[in-house]
């Protein structure tokens, strides 16, 4: 009889551990990865509404590298970027620029006129100066990257620096400003006066 009452017991804790309702064992589903619902994938399996299905940071599969048929993660879509442009001239907030809406059919570069555009952050510069002492492709000067805590201001050495376009030095107007040596004035395409009808337009230099 002890022998008995000893296998039936232990029946009974080998049927509570394989309980699927109690969290052991394994059940054969399938679970979500961290972060969201799963999506994508050779299934392209959808996502409920009201969410988008973006690549799965947490796996190697990348689907801008090579990566086909990569699984997903649903997430909710990000906030529509401000829009700027069009006919209004609509400005962006202060650390956005703005570039043409590429979700429309509007296209400045092939003849589009008043073009409605997005505000986005602005893409920083090439590189250089630094150790490498790199320089900037003609036209652009090097100014320190005021992302990084270099600063040669404070005592930094090699600190680099980003390419920028220089700010257009003025010229010409009422004063007529001459321009730096090896550069000529043109009327700055910038303002509303114009030097057929108007007098004393200011103007910007630019290399000969």
């Amino acid at each position: 009889m002890r022998h008995k009452g000893l296998g039936l017991l232990l029946i009974v804790i080998g049927l509570a551990g394989c309980d699927p309702g109690g969290g052991g064992g394994d059940t054969g589903g399938t679970t979500d990865p961290p972060g969201g619902q799963a999506c994508g994938g050779f299934l392209g399996t959808g996502c409920p509404e009201g969410l988008e299905c973006v690549d799965d940071p947490s796996d190697d599969c990348d689907p801008e590298h090579g990566g086909a048929d990569c699984p997903g993660v649903c997430v909710e879509p990000k906030p529509p970027a401000p829009a700027c442009g069009g006919f209004a001239g609509l400005p962006c907030p202060d650390g956005l620029e703005c570039i043409d809406d590429p979700s429309d059919d509007c296209d400045p570069k092939r003849g589009g006129a008043d073009c409605g555009g997005i505000c986005v952050e602005p893409k920083p510069g090439p590189a250089c100066g630094g150790f490498a002492g790199l320089d900037c492709p003609d036209g652009q000067l090097c100014i320190d990257d005021p992302s990084d805590g270099c600063d040669p201001e404070h005592g930094g050495a090699d600190c680099g620096g980003i390419c920028v376009a220089p700010e257009p030095v003025p010229c010409g107007g009422i004063t007529a400003r001459p321009c730096p040596e090896g550069l000529v004035c043109i009327d700055d395409p910038g303002d509303d006066c114009d030097p057929a009808i108007g007098a004393d337009c200011g103007g910007i230099c630019v290399k000969r």
